[in-house]
């Protein structure tokens, strides 16, 4: 056989190999919750794996803020996140504060809170870290 018509056959098996290696080798893409509701869309939350960070966001300027908890599918409460500013923006709280196994499923529970009070108009939605 010749040289070049081995080299022919050889070069597409070892691309093929060189990708799926490639493929196999690389970081999975960070796993989020997406942004989830309170039951009366007074306030929102999300959460992103890419540095275990949650965020709560206060979208309704009623007196309220936003609360943003992360529970195990048990619903024991690991951490919580609360927007105190109600004037539409957002407050974030990352890995230093709680660092959740990747590939778990876990809820992120968006409420709104007074101060002092119990959380009201809550949603909780299951995702994985």
């Amino acid at each position: 056989m010749h040289t070049t018509r081995v080299f022919t056959r050889l070069l597409p098996t070892a691309a093929l190999g060189a990708v799926a290696a490639l493929a196999l080798n690389t970081t999975p893409a960070a796993a989020n919750s997406g942004w989830w509701y309170s039951s009366l869309n007074k306030s929102k939350g999300y959460f992103t794996s890419y540095g275990d960070r949650t965020t709560a966001c206060d979208i309704s300027t009623d007196g309220y803020k936003a609360l943003v908890q992360i529970l195990t599918i048990n619903d024991s409460l690991l951490y919580r996140v609360v927007d105190n500013y109600n004037d539409g923006k957002c407050t974030s709280k990352h890995a230093s504060y709680f660092n959740l196994q990747e590939g778990a499923t876990y809820q992120i529970e968006v409420c709104v809170v007074k101060n002092g009070g119990r959380p009201l108009d809550c949603r909780a939605h299951r995702f994985t870290a």
